[in-house]
C-alpha cells in the first residue's frame, strides 16, 4: 500500500518547532540562512555522484552523517563544499536528511518527497540508487542528443558562414566587374545580385530581429499561451520534434518508476514528476491526468485521451495497472524507449548532416554559375 504524503506532513518531529502553514520555524529559518547558497547549483552530474556515494556509504554500513562527511571530505569545490556542509550542519541541529535537502534551494521537491518516503518506508539506500540512476540516464539523454546533433550543427554553422562570406563579399566583387563590362545580364545572375544586395542592406536588420525574437522567447517563454504555440510549432519539426517528444515522455517514464517503486501514491507521483519535466505538452497533459484520476478514472484511462502518450505506452501502463506491477512495467518502458531514442537521435544526425553538405553545395554552385555564366556569354560572344 502506498504511503501518503498527507500522513507525513501531520507526523512532523516535534525538535523541529511549531508549525507554520506546513513548515517548522526551523525549516524557515533555515532556508532564509541558506539563501546564498542559492547561486551554487549542483549539476545533474553531481546529483548523481552525490547520491550514488551515499547509497553505496549507507549500504556499507555507516550513518547518514558519516556518510556526507566522507563525500564532504571527497569534495573539491569549495562552492559545493557548503552546500554539503549546509546538510550536515542541519542533520546536527536535529533535522531529518529529507528536511535538510527541503531547505536548500539546490534541490527539487522530487528529491526531497522522494528521500522523505524512503527514510519514512525503511528503503532509502533503495531511493538514493533510484535518484542516482535517474540522473544517469538523463545525463546519457543530454549526451546521446548533443552529440547526434553536434556535428551537423558546427556542419550548418559552418555553411551559413560560407554563404554569407559569398554574399557579402564576392559577389559584390563580381557586380563591380559586370558594371564595367556593360551589357544585360542572364536572369540567373540578375537575382543572386539581388540577393546579395539585400542581404548586404538588412543583414543588421535580420541579427536584430533574431535578437528580438530571443529576447521575446525569454520574455514570456513561462506564459501559458506562448508556450501552447511554441511547443505546437516545435513539436511540428520533422524528426526532432519526435525526439524532442519522445526524450520528455522517457523521463516522464524513469520519473513515475523510481516514486511508484518507493511507494509513492499514483497522484503525489504525478504531481512530483510534472515538476521534473519542463514541457508544456506533457506537464498540461498530467495536469489533466490527475483530475481526471480524483473523479475515479485510472491512469491508462487519463493517458489514453491525450495523443501526447503514444498507444503503446498506454497499453503498458493498463497492464501495469491491472497486475499491480506499475513501477516494474514503467521501468522496462523507460529501457525500451531509451534505446529508441539513442537510434533516432543517430539516424537524425546521419539524416541531417547530408542535407546540409547537399544544401551548401547546391547555394555554392548556383553562385558560382551565376557569376561566371556571364563570362561565358561575353566569350562567346566575342569568338573564343
Amino acid at each position: 500500500m502506498g504511503v501518503s504524503l498527507n500522513e507525513f506532513q501531520e507526523n512532523e518531529p516535534v525538535n523541529q518547532g511549531k508549525k507554520e502553514g506546513g513548515e517548522s520555524i526551523l525549516q524557515k529559518v533555515l532556508k532564509i540562512l541558506s539563501k546564498d547558497l542559492g547561486g551554487n547549483k549542483l549539476k545533474d552530474s553531481q546529483k548523481e555522484s552525490f547520491f550514488s556515494e551515499l547509497a553505496l556509504l549507507l549500504e556499507a554500513g555507516l550513518n547518514i552523517k558519516a556518510s556526507l562527511d566522507l563525500v564532504l571530505d571527497q569534495t573539491k569545490k569549495e562552492k559545493h563544499k557548503k552546500i554539503f556542509q549546509s546538510i550536515i550542519d542541519n542533520i546536527t541541529l536535529g533535522m531529518k536528511f529529507s528536511d535538510s535537502l527541503n531547505v536548500l534551494s539546490q534541490f527539487s521537491d522530487y528529491e526531497y518527497y522522494s528521500v522523505r518516503i524512503g527514510e519514512e518506508s525503511g528503503t532509502l539506500i533503495k531511493v538514493l540508487k533510484g535518484l542516482a540512476g535517474f540522473y544517469n540516464q538523463k545525463i546519457k539523454q543530454k549526451r546521446t542528443i548533443i552529440g547526434a546533433l553536434t556535428y551537423p550543427a558546427v556542419i550548418l554553422i559552418t555553411a551559413l558562414l560560407a554563404v554569407t562570406f559569398m554574399l557579402v563579399y564576392m559577389v559584390p566583387l563580381f557586380d563591380d566587374v559586370f558594371k564595367r563590362i556593360g551589357g544585360d545580364l542572364p536572369w540567373l545572375t540578375q537575382i543572386i545580385l539581388q540577393v546579395s544586395e539585400g542581404f548586404s542592406s538588412y543583414f543588421m536588420t535580420f541579427l536584430i530581429i533574431i535578437g528580438l525574437l530571443f529576447g521575446l522567447h525569454f520574455r514570456f517563454r513561462n506564459k501559458l499561451k506562448y508556450k501552447q504555440i511554441y511547443f505546437s510549432i516545435l513539436l511540428r519539426i520533422p524528426v526532432l520534434g519526435d525526439l524532442i517528444r519522445e526524450s520528455n515522455i522517457l523521463r516522464l517514464s524513469q520519473s513515475l518508476s523510481l516514486l511508484m517503486d518507493s511507494k509513492v501514491p499514483l497522484i503525489e507521483a504525478l504531481k512530483l514528476s510534472r515538476k521534473m519535466i519542463n514541457f508544456h505538452p506533457v506537464t498540461f497533459a498530467l495536469e489533466s491526468v490527475e483530475r481526471r484520476i480524483y473523479q475515479g478514472k485510472s491512469l491508462y484511462e487519463g493517458m489514453s485521451e491525450h495523443p501526447i502518450f503514444s498507444k503503446r505506452m498506454v497499453s503498458l501502463i493498463k497492464v501495469g495497472e491491472e497486475s499491480n506491477q506499475l513501477g516494474m512495467i514503467l521501468s522496462k518502458f523507460a529501457l525500451q524507449k531509451e534505446d529508441e531514442l539513442q537510434h533516432k537521435a543517430k539516424m537524425l544526425g546521419n539524416v541531417i548532416e547530408p542535407l546540409i553538405i547537399v544544401f551548401l553545395g547546391v547555394f555554392v554552385a548556383i553562385i558560382l554559375i551565376a557569376m561566371y555564366l556571364p563570362m561565358f556569354q561575353l566569350s562567346t560572344s566575342m569568338g573564343f
